[in-house]
């Protein structure tokens, strides 16, 4: 039987020194911001009842989640997303709570990667939800954040935030009229920009104007001028008031700046039954993928039983500190080593008082000088200093 012992499972992995580093400083920028804003943070357990996640069938596939039994036989899942728990959260413990609530989060998800090599099954995320406003002003603030996160972690360098309104393309499906399975099939296409099967699959909808918008929609990238192409190609009043929300938040993120780095992308239709109003995605030019994504989701409290608008956005951590400054491993300023036993208190004193004025020391458990000195040599340690009747500080040749 073979054994797996010395291996993580697919989809996870081990996080060494500077691995860990990155990740910090990128949850540390995120907490701050999100704490200047009146954000608190909240901890939901990493193992909920699957029943929390029963009624999310339409946007988190079940066969992705990891399942597990409690002593009662009680199935459980690995928390698989953030987002639900904290509605769960706020329609419960929170259900009496001034409104709106401003939470923040920052935990592992769990979501089987389905055999993707280099895709990750374990995802550190930091999070936050705006809960209880349904203005375009919770709209612009969680945006507004969005684009600030992005910039504090590229410290100014590439990054681009996509938006979409999911409504525009609702507008579309509901006059298109086509069967469930056949509506899954065109958003996947349009998803995935794969023009010639979408327009194949549209071919059974001669002389409708849904279905010829539907066909262009993986085009409509951009900026100011999409809104235009989109107006021209259907109007109706929902598609209409969709845009028009659209435009104005788009609009207010040109004034704060942003400039070329905010591009409109009405084909961002992923999980559209989970979504309900605006979408966006962040990227960063040295990543393929997204790095934070979110959404206004005004139904899902519902089904906690407490009917409140949302929207929030989650960052992949992991992702974000792929781009962060790497650092050479954290090296001791000073070796500590005790002359003989008679002076380890003393050693140890003298050790805290270094630590206190702003050094990194290490405590040397060797007992020979000269393996105190090659141990240190090796890494990169600069002085050793041996704490006997006196103090012998010793400057170290690197190898």
């Amino acid at each position: 039987m073979k054994r797996y012992d010395k291996v993580t499972p697919e989809g996870t992995k081990d996080y060494l020194f500077d691995e860990c580093g990155r990740r910090s400083r990128v949850t540390g920028i995120l907490k701050n911001i999100f704490r200047a804003r009146g954000y608190r943070r909240v901890m939901t357990p990493t193992i909920e009842f699957y029943d929390v996640f029963g009624a999310s069938a339409a946007y988190l596939p079940q066969e992705n989640m990891y399942k597990l039994m409690d002593q009662k036989g009680r199935l459980m899942v690995l928390c698989p997303d953030g987002t639900i728990p904290i509605a769960r959260l706020a329609a419960t413990r929170l259900a009496h709570a001034e409104m709106p609530l401003r939470l923040y989060y920052s935990h592992n998800v769990y979501r089987m990667a389905n055999g993707l090599r280099g895709r990750s099954s374990e995802i550190y995320q930091c999070g936050v939800e705006l809960i209880g406003s349904g203005t375009m002003r919770s709209d612009l603030e969680i945006m507004e954040m969005a684009a600030d996160s992005l910039e504090e972690i590229s410290a100014g360098s590439g990054y681009r935030l996509e938006l979409c309104h999911i409504g525009y393309f609702k507008a579309l499906m509901d006059s298109l009229g086509a069967e469930d399975d056949v509506k899954e099939e065109i958003r996947h296409h349009i998803e995935q920009k794969n023009f010639a099967s979408l327009n194949d699959l549209l071919e059974q909808f001669p002389d409708n104007k849904a279905a010829s918008a539907l066909k262009y929609l993986p085009r409509l990238f951009g900026g100011e001028e999409v809104f235009e192409k989109a107006y021209a190609l259907f109007d109706d009043e929902a598609a209409r008031r969709s845009l028009e929300a659209l435009q104005n938040i788009y609009g207010c993120l040109q004034q704060l700046g942003l400039g070329d780095k905010v591009i409109i992308d009405l084909g961002l239709v992923n999980q559209a039954e989970y979504y309900t109003g605006i979408i966006f995605r962040g990227y960063f030019d040295e990543v393929g993928e997204p790095v934070l994504s979110g959404g206004r989701y005004d139904k899902l409290l519902s089904d906690f039983g407490a009917a409140q608008p949302a929207i929030g956005f989650a960052v992949n951590v992991d992702l974000a500190s792929n781009i962060v400054e790497k650092k050479p491993p954290l090296t001791a300023d000073v070796l500590v080593m005790a002359a003989g036993d008679d002076y380890l208190v003393k050693a140890i004193s003298y050790r805290k008082q270094l630590i206190a004025k702003g050094q990194v020391v290490e405590n040397c458990v060797l007992d020979d000088r000269e393996e105190a000195i090659a141990y240190a040599a090796r890494l990169g340690i600069a002085q050793l200093h041996i704490i006997g009747k006196t103090t012998e500080i010793i400057d170290i040749e690197q190898d």
